[in-house]
């Protein structure tokens, strides 16, 4: 029942955002600007409106994130290392890896696992990993070229920081915002969740899955069992538990995220391998998710 009830209702809403994209051709520029310029920063600005951070959560998490993305990029290199996987192909494992799709897909994905109170959750662990996803990501598909300064002033431009910091701002001066304000936020931003699944399924009618099955088989392993893995494993470390392990575990858990595709595509880092792991690991996340919910769960 867990996969019909939880995983199914993802896979169908990404269904029609990939027939979408194959028999329509859609603009999805277009529906990129408008998730995130105005879609994405409306629901984390209303949910951090809303629910204020609790400190303590909130720092454990944002150790977490950077100790499961430094772990995560430790495991691509030792894969890489051990298989002799080397030059672009090495870039495109580690973004193929070490960066999950914590938006289009953990978002919806928290929601119809545990409600309201999951999507509280995961637009906090959203907005964390947002930031090695827009700086460390950026570094990884530049290789030699990259620019670490650069890649941080990059991603500080993008909205979600905007809203987080006015969230933040609100709650540091104590002020309530009116009701009619929250009640227009919450209402944008309640479109984000579906937006980002049809996106999900729109980026992937175009993408063009290569035989490269060594490359694959490794990116699938790690992002679909490794991650997991060491996504629990922090947990546990860090005393994480309750709606917030499992989301967090849940989140961490996702396929290889799109945003990578395009920065691989600007600096000509495999954007083929990136592409077909994405596509890949969402078609076998189907069935590795729906056996982790059973642990998450169980235990």
């Amino acid at each position: 029942m867990l996969f019909i009830n939880i995983i199914l209702p993802v896979f169908m809403i990404v269904f029609v955002g990939f027939v979408m994209g194959r028999k329509l051709a859609l603009d999805s520029t277009t529906l990129t600007n408008l998730s995130l310029y105005v879609l994405t920063p409306s629901l984390v600005l209303s949910a951090l409106l809303k629910s204020p951070i609790p400190v303590d959560i909130g720092s454990r998490l944002a150790l977490y994130m950077l100790l499961y993305t430094a772990l995560m990029l430790i495991a691509g290199w030792l894969t890489a290392t051990l298989f002799k996987i080397r030059g672009d192909s090495r870039q495109a494992l580690y973004l193929s890896s070490a960066m999950m799709n914590i938006g289009n897909f953990g978002l919806p994905l928290a929601l119809f696992a545990y409600g309201s109170a999951g999507l509280d959750t995961s637009i906090l662990i959203f907005v964390l990993f947002t930031i090695p996803l827009g700086t460390v990501g950026i570094v990884l598909a530049q290789g030699r070229e990259a620019s670490l300064k650069s890649a941080i002033f990059n991603a500080g431009k993008i909205p979600i920081f905007h809203a987080v910091i006015l969230a933040l701002f609100c709650q540091w001066i104590d002020l309530e915002v009116s009701g009619f304000l929250l009640n227009a936020l919450d209402l944008v931003g309640q479109a984000a969740v579906p937006v980002m699944l049809i996106l999900l399924g729109m980026q992937l009618s175009h993408a063009k899955v290569i035989p490269a099955k060594r490359f694959l088989t490794l990116a699938t392993i790690l992002r679909l069992v490794i991650g997991p893995a060491i996504g629990w494993g922090l947990t546990l470390v860090l005393d994480i538990t309750g709606v917030e392990r499992n989301v967090v575990i849940l989140q961490t858990s996702t396929p290889a995220a799109v945003l990578p595709l395009l920065y691989a595509l600007r600096f000509n880092a495999r954007p083929d391998l990136v592409a077909s792991s994405i596509f890949m690991t969402t078609l076998c996340s189907a069935g590795t998710l729906t056996l982790l919910l059973y642990l998450l769960e169980l235990f």
